[in-house]
């Protein structure tokens, strides 16, 4: 299992930006240092729910502080993009890295977002389909071509220079649980990311989904990329991990206010919900905890087909020092326990064996937003 860390730079007090952007290139940088494969930038806009409205940007300047950690996107929302100019900028980006950007993309699911850019939830899923249409056409095509989509048209002949460095195209990691993301991912070699918060039943749905549309689709089934988003924070003790829930609590809460439009003035307005998770649940549900109860829950992950593993440390205002202290734990005890663990070699017999439904994973509910 790979390891690494995300970022939205959520702002609760809406505070000091630099210092926010400032402390999370640190963290990135120490990750570095301590043995992270990635990390993974999102893209959200109009809300202290999360300070990242340039992802592109925010990763080029990690790019510029780092030297050898991938950096992606978790995710480029694609209906919101002009397909061509952000073809454009990720081969700049891909070249300006030497090659370690990661694409990641979704469909996006926020409405108070969407509709500031003219975009609807109805009409995202079209949108996404011809945006990626249009991107593997301009980083794959050496001749001029056009394009006459619902909502994207390119009329005119275009090619688009310049080229990524890597061929022929950079990694390209898809954010969600619905059967048409696992399909996408199966039929094009993408590796899909789903949320962690259900539980490793859930992650084995979604390999499973995976597995079976790889199957149809004529791909080998014997191996495969799964990624898994979870709320990380590694003390020294359980009791000391506990006190720290308030902070994906906040995270939920703010996600669903985002999700209701629940904002005034750029804030979300952040209440406790009906069927919230109780303390317990949130606990059970999160990667919180001493070195050996974080190894021991990432280990499941990694048994029920999870790959890679996204860690969400700068939740709710997290403190800075109390990133770096996860940071280093986690490179101290969870990444070398945690490295080597593999799924059961039959896990992919056994899964296409039980035919578990391709929407199953999707069954179990929504996770809290990424």
């Amino acid at each position: 299992m790979k390891f690494g860390l995300f970022y939205e730079w959520p702002n609760p007090s809406a505070g000091n930006w630099k210092r926010l952007f400032e402390e999370g290139l640190e963290q990135i940088q120490y990750a570095e240092e301590v043995g992270f494969d990635f990390v993974l930038v999102a893209e959200h806009h109009f809300s202290n729910y999360g300070m990242s409205p340039a992802p592109l940007l925010q990763s080029l300047a990690i790019a510029q502080r780092t030297k050898r950690i991938r950096i992606g996107t978790a995710v480029i929302v694609l209906p919101l993009w002009q397909p061509l100019r952000l073809a454009e900028e990720i081969a700049v980006l891909d070249n300006l890295s030497d090659g370690r950007f990661i694409a990641g993309i979704g469909r996006g699911y926020q409405p108070h977002e969407f509709a500031r850019f003219g975009v609807t939830p109805e009409d995202s899923r079209q949108r996404f389909n011809e945006c990626l249409d249009v991107l593997i056409k301009a980083w794959t095509s050496d001749t001029s071509f056009t394009y006459d989509g619902e909502y994207i048209k390119v009329p005119h002949d275009t090619v688009v220079w310049p080229k990524p460095q890597q061929k022929p195209y950079p990694p390209i990691w898809v954010a969600g649980t619905s059967p048409d993301t696992l399909k996408l991912s199966a039929e094009m070699d993408f590796a899909p990311i789903v949320s962690g918060f259900n539980g490793s039943d859930a992650v084995r749905d979604a390999v499973a989904g995976l597995l079976q549309f790889k199957q149809a689709a004529g791909k080998p089934v014997d191996s495969w990329d799964m990624g898994v988003q979870t709320f990380c924070c590694v003390c020294d003790t359980n009791e000391e991990a506990r006190a720290q829930v308030n902070y994906p609590r906040w995270q939920n809460r703010a996600g669903r206010a985002l999700n209701s439009r629940a904002v005034v003035d750029g804030r979300v307005q952040v209440k406790p919900y009906d069927g919230e998770p109780s303390d317990d649940a949130l606990w059970d549900r999160l990667l919180y905890g001493d070195p050996e109860r974080v190894i021991a829950k990432y280990k499941v992950l990694a048994e029920a087909g999870a790959t890679f593993a996204s860690c969400w440390m700068m939740a709710g205002g997290m403190e800075h020092e109390k990133i770096m202290r996860t940071i280093r734990l986690m490179g101290e005890h969870v990444l070398p326990a945690v490295a080597g663990v593999r799924p059961a070699g039959n896990l992919s017999e056994n899964l296409l064996r039980a035919g578990i439904p391709t929407n199953a994973f999707q069954a179990r509910g929504q996770a809290p937003s990424e």
